[in-house]
Order: structure tokens, then C-alpha cells, then sequence
């Protein structure tokens, strides 16, 4: 398990310098659109001005969104260059008082000794598909908060059905209905200077969720992000087709938290409630 923390650390580092080249909000439509929505959520159900524990914050975004809504955010990731990143961004938006970081993995969380408890907490954008002891950070993040307080993630799915259509249309029936599976392999990111960097992670299925989660928590309410939009790799499609944004986002939204399509998303988007 260190060996998977480490290896996921060093990662993390390598590629945080071009980063924000690739996922940020300015640099994909789709990716946007998902962090505007997980934001609109974030507004909805943590208190206002409230003490958020961030898990996994990367390079600041959705740490800066919080800081300029009025959130105090305590923000934490594995990769003490990601934290670099965001500690930047949040100094040049000049909210560095709203905002303290802390290095460390998901799974210790137990270390944290915060002045008071959380009002919520965040989990963003595939922070715990790299999570080696998910039911040990479940246990931690369970002693972080207090009873009835909101936490909200967001997970690479296992199973995604723009991808499985596109499968389908080019006659891969296998990948098809295989979908991404729940299993741990190694991703490749792009790096610094075109190289590609390996990436221990996991998808996980709104099941796998539901089932680690459930001593602590209860789901109010489980959502796919997006659901009929393409994933953010796949972006270009919608670019050649813009006129499709704008009924596929209204349909996204319609469809997106109803069974059996919650399940069905690229990144599953989950609120819960500590019992």
C-alpha cells in the first residue's frame, strides 16, 4: 500500500507543472461544464461560509471556486507539487486567508487534528480512484465530521455510456458491455516534454460506493456527470458539433439522477450525509 501511495505521489508531482494544461477548466469545455456543476452542488448543500475539507484539491481549482464563494477550505492531496500549484493560484487571487494545505493521502486523514469539526466536505474529479484503503478513509473522514454534515464527491465511473455507445457504433461489443471494470491498473497522463506518466488508479461503481461508505454515510442523492455529453477526452466531437450542446446538456440534466442513467456517467457525483 505505501508502495502505491508513493508511486501515486510521484506521479501526481511530475505532471503538476503542465497540469492545468489539460484538465483545467480553460483547457476542456466538458471539463468546465462538470466542475460549474459539481460547483452549483457544492453551493447547495454546505453551509454558507462554512469549513470545508477539501480531498485531493490538485492544482486549486475547485479550491479557488470555494475560496471566492466564501468557504473556508482546509485543502489536502498526495502531491506536495500539486499543493505548490494551488497554494500559487490562491496567493494570486490574494484569498490565501481563506485557505490552509495540508500534504497528505486520503487514507491518513485520521492525522488531521482540525480546530473544529467540518461543516462538509469534498472529494473531487477522481481524488479517490487513486485511493489504495478506501474503508479506512471512510473511518477517518467519519471522525472528521459531525452528524447530519454534507459530503460530496465525484469518482471516474466504471462503466460510461457515451463510451459504451461509441463501442458499440464501431463494432467493439466487447469493450462494449466490459466496460472500465473496478479493477486497479496503470493510466498514463501526459507529462512534461510529451512523455507519459504511469498512474496507478481504480475506477469505481456507484455499488463499490454505496457498500464502503454505508457504516458512516447515507446517499441522498446519486448523479451521472455527465451522462449524454462526452467525456472530457472525447471532447472534440462536441466541438465540431456545437449546435448539440445546448439540447444534450438540457437532456444531461433531465435524465442525469434517474435510475438506471444515474449509474451511467463518466464520473459518478454523489451527496451524502454523515449518519
Amino acid at each position: 500500500m505505501e508502495l502505491r501511495y508513493t508511486a501515486i505521489a510521484e506521479a501526481f508531482d511530475r505532471i503538476a507543472p503542465i497540469y492545468d494544461e489539460h484538465y483545467s477548466a480553460q483547457a476542456n469545455p466538458i471539463q468546465a461544464w462538470m466542475r460549474a456543476e459539481a460547483m452549483q452542488v457544492l453551493r447547495e448543500v454546505l453551509p454558507p461560509g462554512g469549513w470545508v475539507l477539501e480531498i485531493g484539491c490538485g492544482t486549486g481549482e475547485e479550491t479557488l471556486a470555494l475560496a471566492h464563494a466564501g468557504f473556508r477550505v482546509l485543502a489536502t492531496d498526495i502531491a506536495p507539487e500539486m499543493l505548490h500549484c494551488a497554494q500559487s493560484k490562491i496567493s494570486r487571487a490574494g484569498l490565501a486567508h481563506r485557505v490552509t494545505f495540508v500534504a497528505i493521502p486520503a487514507g491518513y486523514l485520521a492525522a488531521l487534528r482540525p480546530p473544529q469539526p467540518f461543516d462538509g466536505a469534498y472529494a473531487g474529479f477522481g481524488a479517490l480512484n487513486c485511493e489504495p484503503a478506501l474503508e479506512r478513509f471512510v473511518q477517518a473522514l467519519a471522525g472528521l465530521l459531525p452528524a447530519g454534515a454534507p459530503l460530496v464527491l465525484s469518482v471516474i465511473n466504471s462503466r460510461c455510456l457515451v463510451e459504451a455507445l461509441w463501442h458499440l457504433i464501431h463494432g467493439r461489443l466487447q469493450a462494449a458491455f466490459r466496460g472500465r471494470g473496478n479493477n486497479w491498473a496503470i493510466a498514463t497522463l501526459p507529462g512534461p516534454d510529451g512523455e507519459r506518466i504511469p498512474l496507478p488508479m481504480r475506477p469505481l461503481s456507484a455499488g463499490v460506493l454505496r457498500k464502503a461508505f454505508a457504516p458512516s454515510f447515507q446517499i441522498e442523492r446519486t448523479m451521472a456527470l455527465p451522462l449524454l455529453l462526452p467525456p472530457p477526452p472525447m471532447a472534440d466531437l462536441l466541438q465540431r458539433h456545437p449546435p448539440l450542446l445546448r439540447p444534450l446538456v438540457t437532456l444531461d440534466r433531465m435524465a442525469r439522477a434517474r435510475w438506471p442513467w444515474r449509474d451511467w456517467g463518466d464520473h459518478l457525483l454523489m451527496i451524502m450525509r454523515r449518519r
